[in-house]
């Protein structure tokens, strides 16, 4: 059942609110907008409201649980996504007498240009009102000409080990010499151990920097197997689909 929607964001500045309907937003670049809403947690939840420190967007992302964290961490480690944000935007509608709301996860630039909603359903599987939730969303997407995407999750391996590497994404743990000596150790592709110990470099002071370079992918691994010494780690390599492409768009 279509409605009337509008969208409310803050200004450029971040000092006030503004609504718009849902057709003029598209105008407005919502990745680059301050929060218009954080989670209240109340003593009978379980969930845990916490922040993402993006490696993308170089700033705090607001996650309103556990699960949604993991899909924020996803959403950093796509090289297609340019822009990351949480809750810029709240879609609101009238029904049955009542004003309704939704405030999306996240808001996406890719690299293609195209702005993507992303919201994440509850750790207790889709209800009723995360339904009727969906239902608006692809509406306010059709009009703003936004694109709505459902979260992937990969195998626990392959995210833990993501979570891992996911530790080390911080500018700070680039160096280009070090770099350079490990894609050179693992241009075949060896066990981990083996790799770092043929840059003839300090192992402690290298590990860090190799984990750089997986969560850039310019080294791969087994994903799916438990990451240590043995791991395998290369130049190249297969990547668990739910990893190389978080988000699949929706289908209506």
């Amino acid at each position: 059942m279509a409605v009337e929607l509008e969208v409310v964001h803050r200004t450029e500045d971040g000092s006030r609110s503004i609504t718009v309907p849902a057709s003029r937003a598209g105008a407005v670049p919502l990745t680059r907008r301050g929060e218009v809403w954080r989670p209240v947690r109340h003593p009978s939840q379980r969930s845990i409201a916490t922040w993402w420190w993006s490696a993308t967007s170089r700033k705090h992302v607001g996650c309103r649980s556990m699960n949604v964290l993991a899909v924020a961490m996803l959403l950093d480690f796509d090289p297609s996504v340019t822009e990351l944000t949480a809750w810029p935007a709240k879609i609101k509608w009238r029904e049955r007498g009542r004003e309704r709301s939704v405030v999306p996860d996240f808001f996406v630039r890719t690299r293609q240009g195209a702005t993507l909603v992303v919201a994440c359903p509850p750790a207790s599987g889709p209800s009723s009102r995360w339904q009727r939730q969906q239902q608006v969303l692809r509406q306010a997407c059709q009009e703003a000409g936004w694109a709505l995407g459902m979260p992937r999750i990969p195998a626990p391996m392959a995210l833990a080990n993501l979570r891992w590497v996911s530790r080390y994404r911080h500018p700070r743990f680039g160096d280009r010499e070090v770099e350079q000596a490990l894609k050179a150790a693992f241009r075949t592709p060896r066990p981990l151990q083996e790799g770092v110990r043929a840059t003839g470099l300090p192992r402690l002071s290298t590990l860090p920097r190799l984990y750089h370079l997986l969560w850039r992918q310019e080294l791969a691994m087994e994903w799916n197997r438990a990451m240590g010494p043995g791991s395998v780690i290369g130049v190249s390599g297969g990547m668990p689909s739910a990893m190389r492409r978080p988000v699949e768009a929706d289908a209506a």
